[in-house]
């Protein structure tokens, strides 16, 4: 059945950010799902085996929130969309807000295709030190907004959390800061197997709890409370990537940082996820159509990928889907991809948005439309090299 795609302007039909810390607080799950819901599209694709360096896609367009806040969709066709889904494992929805809630219709689409959502929490600069005082006040205030994070994943259907602490923190403060990422990425863990358990065995349950990233940090504060971004995993950072699930390594790293990263992490190098620029801010190789051979670089180390901002290619290229192809078909033979398993399956493949939207060949709604909750299954990208 169709969703329906009119473009409401009212607060209970958008997803929305929280933006300070007392919105955290004071969060609590709506009467009525009225405001996100829960994703409730079946993941129909197998998790990544722990064999292969995974992929992460962290979406940065614009500040985040525009037309794909909609929970019903919008009449703008043109809106960004993204449909490479067969190879990645996580997807990221980012923003500047202190809580990023990604929005339904990514959630949907992800899940579609077999792939877990992060939202994120972040704290930047003099304020972000404000709201770190305020988490890192105690035991019990870590506790709170623990509680306050896995409570708005379980309302939103998604699986888990990149945490961003860009500002700095007392030394003091750091044992807190440790507490804060291991008990959310333990609770996160626990949520998603409590939820599992009710419809698989205990074996499937571990597996899938194996080969999904929950709770991933951002190469940033380092062990002694300063913002010093590494590019690395080292003993400045290790700590960190130890209490969670992953890390995000920071952009300006070189074939050095990558053999050390790898060194340092043993048999969790696949937790590494090393971060490249689409849009090439001091960045190897230069981003954009050549982030391949970044890429390449990180797979010559068995580490894995986080790509940043894909949404460039909405945001600066003139044809859109003729820069998807190319960034994608470069990007393509370096991933790992995976398809369908489960039988049967139909799928008219398509991205989620159009001119008319028709259901079984009968034209229900006129007019131009968009919303990620209504795309279908989408192909497996060739692997084939395109560099050009």
């Amino acid at each position: 059945m169709a969703l329906p795609l009119k473009r409401f302007k009212g607060s209970s039909e958008e997803v929305k950010a929280l933006s300070s810390w007392l919105e955290l607080m004071v969060w609590r799950k709506p009467a009525m799902d009225i405001d996100g819901g829960v994703g409730q599209a079946k993941k129909l694709r197998a998790r990544p085996a722990s064999s292969h360096p995974r992929t992460l896609v962290c979406h940065d367009m614009k500040g985040g929130y525009l037309d794909d806040r909609f929970v019903s969709g919008t009449n703008n066709k043109d809106a960004y969309r993204f449909y490479h889904w067969s190879g990645v494992d996580t997807f990221v929805y980012f923003s500047h807000h202190l809580v990023t809630i990604p929005p339904l219709g990514w959630i949907n689409a992800a899940h579609l295709h077999g792939v877990t959502v992060l939202g994120t929490f972040i704290t930047e600069w003099e304020a972000g030190s404000a709201v770190c005082k305020k988490l890192l006040a105690s035991e019990e205030t870590v506790a709170l907004a623990v509680r306050q994070l896995v409570c708005i994943a379980n309302h939103h259907g998604f699986e888990g959390w990149l945490i961003n602490i860009e500002n700095e923190v007392p030394i003091e403060k750091i044992p807190l800061m440790l507490k804060f990422v291991e008990d959310l990425t333990k609770a996160m863990r626990k949520r998603e197997t409590d939820k599992e358990t009710e419809n698989a065995g205990e074996d499937k349950v571990k597996e899938d709890n194996d080969n999904c990233h929950r709770v991933i940090w951002y190469d940033s504060v380092t062990e002694n409370g300063e913002l010093k971004w590494q590019n690395a995993l080292n003993s400045q950072n290790y700590a960190f990537f130890d209490a969670c699930d992953g890390i995000f390594l920071n952009y300006t790293w070189t074939e050095d940082h990558l053999d050390h990263s790898r060194k340092a992490a043993g048999g969790r190098h696949r937790d590494v996820f090393v971060g490249l620029d689409i849009f090439g801010r001091n960045f190897y190789a230069g981003g954009k159509y050549d982030t391949w051979k970044a890429l390449e670089v990180v797979r010559k180390h068995d580490l894995s990928a986080a790509i940043f901002a894909p949404g460039w290619t909405h945001e600066t290229q003139p044809d859109f889907m003729e820069a998807e192809r190319r960034l994608w078909g470069s990007l393509a033979p370096f991933l790992t991809h995976r398809g369908i398993q489960d039988l049967p399956f139909t799928t008219s493949f398509c991205q989620g948005s159009g001119e008319y939207f028709f259901c079984k060949g009968k034209m229900e709604r006129e007019g131009p439309w968009h919303n990620l909750s209504l795309q279908h299954l989408q192909p497996l990208w060739s692997q084939v090299s395109r560099h050009t």
